[in-house]
């Protein structure tokens, strides 16, 4: 059941050895749309430091209408509050066809040290800051050599441009594989966990952070939306069942069961919250800071497949 404190963001630590970052974190992918001015941005910056929110996620790819936009928005928003009051989290690695990358005729993932090394000198740039907290493989690059990319990650610690580094959507061979070569510690694996996408409890990723000790960051915890909108069979039958969960748990609504759902599982994976709504952060939090019961959660699982918690 609920708690009193509610409105508080707590701390987690990412890896023993790793950064400590906010319990939900939020992230910044679709700012350019959710605020029309850095002023209104910086505004909501400050609501969520009073809300114990320190932790951004954002990417060098990011941007809409066009890809590679928003790390320019958001470090003039960043500069207005204050760049030591966050935890800044980027990544690198995802090449889109863009305006803004004219050489770019396909989709594709480079995990090359000249492409990590430049992506990440623009990220610093356009963010303002002399460094990030963490950077991340953003998505495998099929035909990544595991030298050069560990060789370039543990060198971008060396020179102080970011604290620490991890990963993005990887499976546990990938991450074995770079962390054979890799001194240091992959402080979190980001990938994707919801009510309607639960294969990290199956598929060796959570098993894989636990057992080498690092937190997990949580995408689309909600399902990109499509949780609260999906009109097919599944969907509408794990929303269903979202809400009566989020009634016995004294939750706004299924939205909060879900982040709450994500949050208990002993991974202790950190959401994302993509939502420039203020209520919709507050609802996080306090989804995170009472995460689901054992029975609760388990109603949840077998609303996405009953033969899981047989």
């Amino acid at each position: 059941m609920m708690t009193d404190d509610t409105t508080q963001a707590g701390r987690v630590r990412m890896h023993a050895g790793g950064p400590e970052f906010s319990s939900v974190i939020w992230g910044s992918m679709r700012c350019e749309e959710q605020f029309s001015s850095v002023g209104e941005l910086a505004d909501f910056l400050r609501f969520l430091l009073d809300h114990g929110v320190t932790t951004l996620d954002t990417a060098n790819v990011y941007g809409i209408p066009h890809p590679y936009t928003v790390e320019e928005f958001l470090g003039k928003a960043i500069a207005e509050v204050g760049r030591d009051k966050f935890e800044i989290v980027t990544k690198a690695g995802i090449q889109r066809i863009s305006p803004h990358r004219t050489v770019n005729r396909v989709r594709h993932f480079d995990f090359s040290e000249k492409e990590i090394r430049r992506s990440v000198d623009r990220s610093l740039e356009k963010l303002g800051i002399d460094y990030a907290d963490a950077i991340l493989l953003h998505r495998p690059d099929y035909l990544m050599e595991p030298a050069e990319t560990a060789g370039a990650l543990d060198a971008l610690i060396a020179e102080g441009k970011t604290k620490h580094v991890g990963v993005s959507n990887f499976s546990p061979s990938r991450l074995k594989l770079l962390t054979s070569k890799l001194k240091a510690p992959v402080v979190t694996n980001q990938v994707e966990f919801s009510p309607i996408h639960v294969e990290p409890i199956s598929n060796g990723v959570f098993d894989t952070a636990m057992l080498d000790g690092h937190v997990p960051m949580i995408w689309s915890p909600i399902g990109g939306g499509r949780l609260m909108t999906g009109d097919d069979e599944r969907v509408v039958r794990i929303r269903g069942v979202l809400a009566e969960v989020a009634k016995r748990n004294g939750l706004a609504g299924a939205a909060e069961a879900a982040i709450a759902f994500v949050a208990r599982h002993p991974a202790r994976g950190v959401p994302i919250i993509g939502s420039g709504k203020r209520e919709r952060l507050e609802g996080a939090i306090q989804a995170v800071n009472n995460p689901l019961d054992r029975q609760d959660w388990y109603d949840v699982l077998a609303a996405y497949e009953p033969s899981l918690s047989i």
